[in-house]
């Protein structure tokens, strides 16, 4: 029998002995839903979409103008999900900006999260395609420190800019080596996706069985959004029927768009991954979208993530774990109440499938009180700092 952890809301996980916001140390319940009971443990839950991007390695290239768009997007990224926009404060703890393994692992521990897709984060464009902002032999550590948390995710881009038999090799060797079974598509620094030089690499994942990422909808930095546009996929997804294909952030804001290529293509699958968090203080949009693709596309095509660092999987979580269809809206819109096995499948069940892994026997039982990760704290981020000082010269 699963031990269930104290019902409590991220909103509140605070120190019970101060008013201070929390750090790493405050010790906090497991996310969960009070009117249902249900918590973190109840389910098998696998994270889509976690970026692995250790300070001592990005400071080498933060000369780079084109870097500061990132951190632009970081801020407002900390604005949009750490924070509650009824409230103004931190409805959460902030990783700082240091997104090294152990840091990771320690935030999905504090999240209920038993397993993680791990990928490095390219960026190369901001750089002058000078440099990523990490490698895959990031994930590999990772893989290796932590082998029955991690899954691989390839990422052999920018495709326009590389030989074609270098990108095959490196695909097939990390498959191949490693516990790869995701690769990522990353369009906003390359080509589109439906580009015809992607195709040999299509043809390689739908043949392997290799479960493909693809950015879909708004680019939030550099790199033009007609590159990611839902819309692209109807050609892969045409050519390629076998291919098993995850669009992460639900095509936003074309995600009707992206619902209706579901309903053609019974291959395609949706993950709001980054818009969870901003999702569950907009409840009534978050039906409206999860109504509509049960309508449209059938309940066993959701994928759930976090972006993480960009956005919190404490909260990405609680959001699914209250996820409801209201009686009202059900009426007027036609919705259907949600499906038994829908948190299930959307936490983990689904892209578990997909991949070949078996969800029970990688279910972990998180004791729901926060350890602190290892190796440097959001206290000592060196980033954090350099940007501290350059506000107060300003």
């Amino acid at each position: 029998m699963v031990k269930r952890a104290k019902a409590n809301s991220s909103n509140e996980n605070v120190s019970k002995k101060s008013n201070k916001p929390a750090t790493w140390d405050t010790i906090m319940p497991l996310p969960s839903n009070p009117e249902t009971g249900e918590t973190a443990n109840d389910f098998y839950i696998l994270d889509c979409e976690t970026h692995v991007m250790p300070e001592d390695y990005r400071r080498f290239i933060q000369y780079f103008e084109g870097t500061k768009t990132f951190e632009f997007a970081h801020e407002m990224c900390n604005h949009w999900f750490w924070k509650d926009h009824r409230t103004g404060k931190q409805a959460a703890i902030h990783p700082g900006m240091d997104w090294h393994i152990d840091k990771i692992i320690a935030d999905m521990d504090r999240s209920g999260v038993d397993q993680i897709a791990l990928m490095r984060e390219s960026f190369i464009d901001t750089a002058g395609d000078s440099a990523p902002f990490s490698t895959n032999q990031h994930v590999i550590d990772a893989i290796e420190k932590y082998p029955d948390r991690v899954i691989g995710v390839s990422n052999v881009g920018p495709f326009s800019k590389r030989k074609l038999k270098d990108i095959l090799w490196e695909l097939e060797y990390l498959h191949d080596n490693y516990n790869f079974k995701f690769t990522k598509f990353y369009q906003p620094e390359d080509c589109p996706i439906n580009d015809r030089r992607l195709w040999p690499v299509y043809e390689m994942c739908q043949d392997r069985g290799i479960v493909a990422f693809f950015h879909t909808g708004i680019t939030i930095r550099m790199g033009p959004t007609r590159y990611t546009l839902p819309v692209l996929l109807d050609e892969v997804a045409s050519d390629f029927p076998d291919l098993k294909i995850v669009a992460y952030h639900g095509g936003f804001p074309y995600w009707e768009e992206l619902v209706t290529l579901m309903w053609k293509h019974p291959h395609i699958y949706v993950s709001y991954s980054i818009l969870l968090t901003w999702l569950m203080r907009a409840p009534h949009r978050f039906a409206h979208m999860v109504g509509t693709t049960l309508q449209i596309a059938g309940e066993n095509r959701f994928v759930w993530g976090s972006d993480w660092p960009a956005s919190d999987p404490y909260q990405s979580v609680e959001a699914i774990l209250k996820l409801d269809i209201p009686e009202e809206l059900q009426e007027k819109w036609g919705y259907p109440a949600l499906p038994k096995d829908l948190k299930k499948n959307f936490l983990g069940g689904t892209l578990a499938k997909l991949a070949g892994i078996n969800a029970s026997r990688n279910k972990l039982n998180f004791p729901g009180e926060n350890k602190p990760p290892k190796g440097k704290t959001s206290e000592g981020d060196k980033t954090r700092k350099i940007m501290k000082n350059k506000k107060k010269k300003k």
